[in-house]
């Protein structure tokens, strides 16, 4: 994902205080500096997908942050997503020419339109839906997707699978009143019928999305993903933040040979669509570095323009560039970097296994990550467990608890926050597992989980026996 971070610019004022909004430009305007607070206070992030169909993510952290917003774009409209740290999230459908006051209205952001007479529908529809079906701040599907995060993230076991039950039922009956709801603002003309498009485009495609997730078996049903996303025809979410949202989730809950099997599967049939072109693209991102340089000389042509590739290649470069500033503490409190590691375990490939206390996932993987390392260590690979806790005392205790408190071969990362490194790999998502080669060069920054037949396939292919 591209981040993109900046002060926002301050658009030009007419005499009556109307921003003036150029050619091919959507300009947000704050009311005044406690919006502007309020925005910064909770950690606000915009995101939408630019004309390279680029996801771009505007962040509201700076005291030096202008009053108002310029969203350059040739289409004729775009959606801009908003995010904050309560969880609230809206979904706005803007069109070029819109200038758009940003106030706050019950500690949520209200917008209302400058230049224009407009129903509050126009700007606000999902937090009015909210309100008016629900009677809350998330919507029944928003709440499905809380209490399966956290299920999926809950460091004990619970039995959650009725509860999500109960929940998914909730979304999907939710759905259906949406669907009337927003045809019922459109026969009253609250809402344009392009509007009226877009979200019902949404919820359609939304319902699909849920349908992947299984609560019996807590698995992200990829291939259903996969079926929905490629044969729901919604040419209104060809270039919207949901579809790239929705096209990086199907990847990162498949392996790389799953990946790489689509991928080909799509080349193989014709000329790649919009969608098509999402998929190649998060795929990419999650390519080895070792053979980075032939795989974009593959796909080059294949992507949706010239823009992604340079990302890509840039991402790259700063991986393979960037020293690796980690500053590691062992058992019994031993410090070390992870430069001097990686010095030390000199000649052997390390399989660093990122994990946190609080991920599920990451534990229920500990038992193939310790069979991995006894398979292949007297073959020259060693297993490195990792953690991005925040509390030492606690992550020790998990460490022995679970049998991965090996000397030399479990650390806490003390700097997570402060190092580069770890920001460049973005480990905001794990588990995740990295490979080094002997001479201490990453060479693969999102390698096979640990209990996958593919993790196997891999070492055997690079280890000379």
């Amino acid at each position: 994902m591209l981040a993109a971070f900046w002060s926002c610019n301050s658009a030009e004022k007419g005499e009556e205080g109307e921003a003036a909004v150029g050619s091919g430009q959507i300009v947000l305007v704050f009311e005044d500096s406690v919006t502007h607070q309020f925005f910064r206070q909770r950690k606000i992030l915009f995101k939408y997908i630019d004309d390279n169909l680029l996801p771009v993510e505007i962040s509201f952290n700076s005291e030096e942050s202008g009053e108002d917003l310029i969203i350059n774009s040739n289409r004729e409209s775009l959606d801009l997503m908003y995010r904050d740290n309560s969880q609230v999230e809206f979904t706005y459908f803007l069109q070029k020419g819109d200038s758009i006051l940003i106030q706050e209205k019950d500690k949520k952001p209200w917008l209302t339109s400058i230049n224009k007479e407009l129903s509050p529908y126009y700007f606000n529809l999902e937090l009015l839906r909210n309100t008016e079906l629900y009677g809350k701040s998330h919507s029944k599907a928003q709440d499905f997707d809380f209490l399966w995060n956290e299920t999926k993230a809950f460091p004990f076991e619970l039995d959650m699978n009725e509860d999500l039950k109960q929940n998914k039922d909730e979304a999907i009956q939710g759905f259906q009143k949406e669907l009337s709801w927003i045809d019922s603002l459109a026969n009253t003309d609250e809402i344009s019928e392009e509007i009226k498009a877009f979200y019902i485009s949404k919820i359609r495609l939304a319902q699909k999305k849920l349908l992947a997730h299984d609560p019996d078996s807590m698995v992200f049903d990829s291939q259903l993903a996969v079926n929905s996303f490629l044969n729901e025809i919604e040419p209104q979410l060809n270039t919207t933040v949901f579809l790239d949202e929705f096209s990086e989730l199907i990847i990162t809950n498949q392996t790389q040979i799953q990946s790489r099997d689509l991928i080909d599967s799509l080349l193989d049939r014709s000329e790649l669509n919009h969608r098509e072109k999402f998929l190649l693209f998060h795929y990419l991102q999650k390519e080895i570095l070792k053979e980075a340089d032939e795989v974009l000389v593959r796909y080059s042509d294949k992507l949706a323009n010239p823009a992604q590739l340079v990302l890509l290649n840039s991402s790259n470069k700063a991986l393979q560039g960037i020293e690796p500033d980690i500053e590691l503490m062992g058992l019994q409190k031993s410090s070390i970097t992870f430069e001097e590691l990686l010095r030390q375990k000199k000649g052997k490939f390390l399989y660093v296994d990122l994990w946190a206390a609080w991920c599920i996932p990451c534990i229920k993987a500990f038992p193939a990550s310790l069979a991995l390392n006894d398979e292949f260590k007297s073959r020259g690979v060693e297993v490195i467990f990792l953690s991005v806790d925040d509390n030492y005392k606690f992550w020790e205790e998990v460490a022995i608890k679970y049998d991965i408190a090996i000397p030399e071969q479990s650390f806490l990362a003390m700097n997570k926050d402060e190092s580069e490194y770890l920001k460049v790999l973005d480990v905001a998502l794990i588990p995740r597992y990295l490979i080094f080669d002997p001479e201490g060069k990453l060479i693969h920054p999102n390698a096979p989980r640990p209990d996958t037949e593919e993790i196997k396939f891999y070492f055997n292919s690079i280890l000379k026996d």
